[in-house]
């Protein structure tokens, strides 16, 4: 699945959970001007790692931050969880395998992996179409 599928999926599920709170995608360095408000997401990290020949595991890190720091909701840890356990990607519910409410800095933050398995669709080999026959003599060798 494309990284940027997922992105979206949390972007999408932050807005529909959040709706009056602006959503953000987090800047670069993830340092936010005081006049920002709402909730920052970004990819942290990302991981395909191959099992077999056919099948990977690919992992993702998102971390989630509330820009007010001096601001946070009482209720805001448990509504994360609440809202990123399950996302919906294109159609296909996807489940949180780990969720951290965690401090950085002074700074809390929610960081939400999603794991899954794929397997790579091998190209199917050409079939013969026909079998074409021709009549051929064969030669008597005679000793």
């Amino acid at each position: 699945m494309p990284i940027n599928q997922l992105t979206t999926a949390i972007a999408k599920t932050l807005a529909q959970h959040f709706p009056n709170i602006p959503i953000h995608p987090a800047t670069v360095g993830g340092n936010s001007t005081p006049a920002e408000k709402g909730i920052a997401y970004r990819l942290q990290s990302a991981q395909l790692t191959r099992e077999r020949s056919d099948r990977f595991v690919q992992s993702h890190a998102f971390e989630i931050r509330w820009l007010d720091p001096n601001d946070i909701p009482a209720t805001l840890p448990d509504e994360l969880f609440e809202a990123l356990e399950t996302i919906d990607v294109e159609g296909t519910p996807y489940r949180a395998t780990e969720m951290r409410w965690e401090t950085e800095n002074d700074t809390p933050r929610m960081l939400v992996y999603y794991t899954m398995r794929t397997t790579k669709v091998s190209e199917s080999a050409a079939t013969m179409q026909q079998l074409e026959q021709r009549p051929t003599a064969l030669k008597a060798t005679r000793e």
